[in-house]
């Protein structure tokens, strides 16, 4: 008896040794994890840092948006994981950081209403979405897109056959809509239509037209509740259908011109600031950072965003409202003083904080 368990005790050993230490690793964070199937343990693996990217209560108002994001599939949920080991008691799983906050980030779960962390793009779903759009709507979806291209902003039309093929939006009412944008890392939606009168004029023989956007942009104020817009066109041609397009096309620069002030007010008082952790990658110390960052006066949320890319430092963004980075420095000291600020670039919107400092011995984190 003695004799035959020596060689189960060597293969208990042995996958010990070759699982994921809980700790650090060169692509994330190895956790354990109670489960003893690989698709229970990949996602509580990944349930438990989400608290890095979103707040409790994020969790629970996205939840249906975040399952579609991280858990739709089983092949997307292991892409975001590592190394995995089971036993009988449970086992340990690596996430890989990056991997998952590009997936948050990249569905617009993390960042809250009126902060960019680069272009966005707004969906134009104008007419009825039970029938789908007429003729009309479907120009005026065109023309409304092509004049918020002139103005910097980029736009998709929901209805537009090509963009339908890679991401059909399937909803049939406007809240399912706004819901499926908001899953869909959309930045906001146009919802509406035009509405278009012609008439002859005898006098010069010609067509006088008017048409009129009236819109409902969802995501693009403070509030959940949508801005509503109108934008009048006008043109006058020897053709009726001339006349049309071209008061059509004067209504989309109104619309454009009104979109753009909207999106304008909606960034401003809205800092971005990058928060930089040098030294050992601590994922307790990151937790409390963040927690700490979030807890902060003025602050509107905050996120680990690059676990790699910078070699010996992780990334973590703070929405930081109207605050300057010397003034988030100085409030995050008054909240916590044991922390250790060691480069605040104003101008650049930048702090650096330095972690937790460990021999070269004990920094091997998940690495086993």
């Amino acid at each position: 008896m003695r004799y035959a368990a020596i060689p189960a005790f060597l293969v208990l050993a042995m996958a010990c040794a070759s699982a994921p230490r809980p700790g650090p690793t060169r692509d994330g964070i190895a956790v354990l994890v109670p489960a003893r199937e690989k698709a229970a343990a990949r996602r509580q693996a990944v349930e438990s840092l989400l608290p890095l990217f979103l707040t409790p209560d994020a969790r629970r108002q996205k939840a249906a948006a975040v399952d579609q994001v991280l858990f739709a599939s089983p092949k997307k949920l292991k892409s975001f994981i590592g190394g995995l080991k089971l036993s009988k008691r449970g086992g340990a799983a690596e996430v890989k950081v990056d991997a998952l906050s590009a997936a948050l980030q990249g569905a617009g779960l993390v960042r809250p209403p009126g902060y960019s962390s680069g272009p966005e793009v707004l969906l134009l779903a104008l007419g009825d979405r039970a029938v789908g759009p007429t003729s009309t709507e479907h120009f005026a979806a065109d023309a409304l897109e092509t004049a918020l291209f002139g103005r910097g902003l980029q736009a998709q039309d929901a209805d537009d056959e090509l963009r339908k093929l890679k991401h059909p939006v399937a909803a049939k009412t406007e809240a399912g809509l706004v819901a499926e944008a908001a899953a869909g890392g959309w930045a906001g939606v146009a919802t509406g239509g035009v509405a278009e009168v012609v008439r002859r004029e005898v006098q010069s023989n010609s067509w006088r037209a008017k048409a009129r956007y009236s819109l409902a942009l969802y995501g693009v104020g403070r509030s959940t509740e949508p801005v509503r817009l109108d934008a009048d066109g006008e043109a006058l041609n020897v053709s009726s259908f001339s006349a049309l397009t071209d008061a059509i096309e004067a209504a989309a620069q109104e619309a454009a011109m009104r979109v753009e002030k909207v999106a304008a007010r909606r960034h401003e008082g809205r800092a971005t600031i990058g928060v930089l952790v040098s030294g050992w990658k601590d994922p307790a110390f990151l937790r409390r950072l963040v927690g700490d960052l979030r807890r902060t006066d003025g602050v509107d949320g905050a996120a680990l965003v690059a676990w790699r890319a910078l070699d010996d430092m992780v990334l973590i963004h703070a929405y930081a409202g109207a605050l300057t980075a010397d003034a988030l420095a100085a409030k995050l000291l008054n909240l916590d003083s044991s922390i250790r600020i060691t480069a605040v670039e104003t101008e650049d919107g930048r702090l650096t904080i330095e972690g937790p400092q460990l021999s070269a011995a004990e920094d091997r984190g998940g690495e086993e």
